[in-house]
């Protein structure tokens, strides 16, 4: 069983339902949309545009399926992201940390 498989066994017990919703928060360049693509596709790409507001992506794995809310980081964009955390069953702050 991989770790993407464990992971999804593990919220859909917590929320013992089929279907939920999260909402990627955090601030500009943090990796949310990569986060996003490496769940969707299992890949990682460098290449990567800012997201401008939202992105919206439905991710099947097994029986369950994942609405994910990519939310940008811009501050322009950050009073949004009340609107779209709420009714959602978790909200991941995506933080970039840097070692140098």
């Amino acid at each position: 069983m991989g770790l993407w498989d464990s992971l999804l066994n593990w919220l859909r017990s917590l929320f013992f339902k089929q279907e939920m919703e999260l909402s990627l928060v955090g601030l500009q360049n943090a990796g949310k949309t990569s986060l996003v693509n490496s769940i969707a596709t299992g890949g990682y790409s460098e290449d990567m545009i800012p997201t401008v507001g939202f992105n919206m992506r439905k991710v099947t794995k097994g029986n369950v399926t994942i609405k994910l809310w990519d939310l940008g980081g811009q501050r322009r964009f950050r009073t949004m992201w009340e609107r779209y955390c709420r009714g959602v069953s978790a909200i991941v702050y995506v933080s970039l940390n840097v070692l140098s």
